[in-house]
């Protein structure tokens, strides 16, 4: 009970330490939504993944770093990191429901919330807001896992580009992926952000 107890209370200290506390749930969220409430959003390349314990927490973080290619919400510097519970450090293990982890190299698209008062940052929705790009015979495309379909609302449709809207009117197919242009002129677009 009291290793436990030791366990419990840094991660429920750091909650309650937080400036903007965001539900940890896994509601399904509208692409407009996931744009609106992120502080902000970017085109890049994870370049580094660092663990360690938080002295002031006593839990393992972990910091990852992201070469920006293109902001798409927000002010950033050329790199920005990320501070998010979890990982492991000093032989322990911390994993949390639906944390996000990124892939050193990998590139992605990513809404984030702001930045709490002890540093930490995380996707909008965990992992609705981390949209992972690659390539494929039509050139770049991205997905976060969930159906396109799924995250628009009905009368944004006819404000999507057309290569989108084609694929969210096709009624038994999924659309798992977009194009990596189409998708950031629909953020855009949904958004309200500048082109």
């Amino acid at each position: 009970m009291t290793f436990l107890f030791r366990k419990l209370v840094p991660l429920l200290l750091l909650l309650l330490s937080m400036s903007k506390v965001h539900a940890m749930s896994v509601l399904p969220m509208y692409l407009d939504d996931i744009v609106h409430d992120a502080a902000v959003a970017f085109e890049g390349e994870c370049i580094g993944n660092r663990s360690e314990m938080d002295a002031k927490m006593g839990v393992v973080v972990t910091y990852t770093t992201f070469k920006v290619t293109e902001v798409l919400k927000g002010k950033l510097e050329a790199t920005h990191t990320i501070k998010q519970l979890g990982g492991i450090a000093s032989g322990q293990m911390y994993r949390l429901p639906g944390m996000t982890t990124f892939v050193e190299g990998a590139p992605y698209v990513v809404f984030l919330y702001g930045i709490s008062n002890a540093g930490f940052s995380s996707p909008v929705g965990l992992s609705q807001g981390q949209f992972t790009i690659r390539e494929s015979a039509g050139g770049k495309e991205l997905s976060n896992g969930r159906d396109f379909k799924d995250m628009l609302r009905p009368e944004a449709v006819d404000r999507l580009p057309q290569k989108v809207k084609k694929g969210v009117q096709q009624p038994l197919s999924p659309l798992s992926h977009v194009g990596l242009i189409d998708f950031k002129q629909m953020v855009r677009q949904l958004g309200g952000l500048a082109p």
